[in-house]
C-alpha cells in the first residue's frame, strides 16, 4: 500500500486541538546492567503515551498509525546498554526515544527498578515530556 500521510491534513477536534489517541504500554520489564550492582534487576517501565491520530479513512496501514512495537524495541535496545547509571537516565531516554517517533505529542514514562536485597525499597522515577510546540 501507498502512504497518503503528505496527503492527509491533520484532523482537528472543537477548539482547533489536533486529535489524538493514547497508546498504554504496561510492565514492560527487562533486565538492566545497573552501575554499582551485581545482579541485572528486571526493571519495569509503564509509558502513556499520546499521539496524533491519523484521521478519519486512514488506511489499514501500519504506517498510517503509531505502532506500540516501535517503542518496546527501543526499550530493548535502552535496556541492552552497560553501565545504566539510575532509574532518571532511564527515564529520560526513554522519553527521548518516545519523543524521536513524529507521531508521539506527549509521554509519561515511570521506571521502577527492585532493590537489591528481598524486603527492601524499590526505587524509581517518572517524568512527563511534551513535544516542543505541543505544550
Amino acid at each position: 500500500m501507498s502512504d497518503h500521510n503528505a496527503e492527509r491534513a491533520v484532523t482537528v477536534q472543537p477548539g482547533g486541538a489536533p486529535l489524538t489517541y493514547t497508546i498504554l504500554v504496561r510492565g514492560f520489564a527487562a533486565a538492566v546492567d545497573m552501575a554499582g550492582r551485581s545482579d541485572r534487576p528486571q526493571v519495569r517501565f509503564d509509558l502513556t503515551l499520546t499521539v496524533t491520530h491519523p484521521g478519519p479513512g486512514f488506511p489499514d496501514d501500519i504506517a498510517a498509525v503509531m505502532s506500540y512495537e516501535d517503542i518496546v524495541e527501543d526499550l530493548r535496545r535502552l535496556c541492552a546498554e552497560s553501565g545504566v547509571p539510575g532509574p532518571d537516565y532511564l527515564t529520560d531516554r526513554a522519553a527521548d526515544l518516545c519523543l524521536s517517533h513524529a507521531k508521539v505529542r506527549r509521554v509519561q514514562v515511570d521506571v521502577t527498578i527492585p532493590a537489591p536485597a528481598p524486603g527492601g525499597p524499590a526505587v524509581g522515577a517518572s517524568l512527563t515530556r511534551v513535544r516542543p510546540g505541543q505544550e
